[in-house]
């Protein structure tokens, strides 16, 4: 690791999306928990307030030592005790043995007809937003790419890799091969899928968002629509993220306003949702506020757990996928 590039500077503080709501001062910031907890005697006392991070890349992206603090936070979270597991993280560990996802499964529209493609929708998709994996799915079958739904694919495991379940996300990463290697490609909707599936498996998995940059599909949203950039689809996949998706929508007729900020974290990711579920809402409601100030219809985002976690603030929020379905 690299923490000794550290200048204390502050800029990673600064960017935390965390440490930045009303309600994130308990935690110690990237900085503290970063940078000083896997060097000091605080890692072995730090506990439940590690996992008091939304995993957004920020701080790595505004540090000028390029530390790697995201991967610092997830090696700290690897040595918790069973003691230090959230109620909402014993929960996505009860669901993980029950069905194989961190949320129970709701879809019932499995397509498991030996196509060579896969869409990947993740658990949220195939839990709280199966409307999210109907649209998406019926926008490839629009653009002609035959696909399977399988439901023996489970967790990718980048939830249980965020919060410290390190033994059971390898279990699910040898389920899944196994299914995978039945599939010459993989699609996703989910850009922490993508990224698992890329930097754990191997896998050249595209996010819908890469699959849309090569087609050309129309859309038949009225209104003046904001873009929610997921963290990790911009901060993981790709830098032109939100220029990729601004493009696709505007191409198929979108209307889109460009809002400062609408790359910054919602509050969703890291296991935060499941975990500090005040401090996620917190997050996503001041995110909403600075949407309706600028008067759009709604938000048009990438990721399941933006979907899900703007959504709950009140405000319409469509994923790609529903924004360029075709209407059944």
């Amino acid at each position: 690791m690299n923490e000794d590039r550290c200048i204390k500077c502050g800029s990673c503080t600064r960017a935390c999306p965390v440490l930045n709501d009303p309600l994130g001062p308990g935690f110690p910031g990237p900085r503290g928990a970063g940078v000083d907890a896997p060097r000091f005697p605080e890692r072995d006392s730090i506990g439940q307030i590690a996992l008091m991070c939304t995993m957004c890349h920020a701080c790595e992206w505004a540090c000028p030592s390029g530390i790697s603090l995201t991967l610092s936070m997830l090696r700290l979270r690897s040595g918790l005790n069973e003691a230090d597991r959230l109620p909402g993280h014993r929960r996505m560990m009860d669901n993980i043995a029950s069905c194989g996802r961190t949320v129970s499964t709701e879809f019932k529209g499995w397509r498991e007809e030996g196509n060579r493609t896969l869409y990947f929708p993740g658990c949220i998709g195939l839990g709280r937003l199966t409307h999210l994996t109907e649209a998406a799915s019926s926008l490839l079958t629009a653009l002609g790419v035959s696909h399977d739904i399988s439901s023996a694919a489970v967790c990718c495991g980048s939830p249980l890799l965020k919060i410290g379940a390190t033994g059971v996300a390898e279990d699910l990463r040898r389920r899944n091969m196994e299914v995978f290697s039945r599939y010459d490609r993989v699609i996703t909707s989910c850009p922490g899928c993508t990224n698992q599936l890329r930097e754990v498996y191997g896998i050249r998995a595209e996010h819908m968002v890469e699959v849309l940059k090569g087609s050309d599909p129309r859309s038949k949203l009225d209104g003046r629509w904001a873009l929610q950039v997921p963290c990790h689809l911009k901060r993981g996949l790709s830098p032109w993220a939100a220029d990729d998706m601004a493009s696709v929508l505007v191409a198929a007729g979108v209307d889109v306003v460009r809002v400062p900020g609408e790359d910054c974290c919602c509050g969703g990711g890291g296991g935060m949702l499941a975990g500090f579920p005040e401090t996620s809402s917190s997050i996503a409601r001041n995110k909403v506020q600075m949407y309706r100030s600028t008067g759009v219809d709604g938000i048009i985002t990438a990721c399941p757990f933006c979907s899900l976690n703007l959504g709950r603030q009140g405000i319409r929020v469509l994923d790609i996928g529903e924004a360029l379905a075709p209407k059944r």
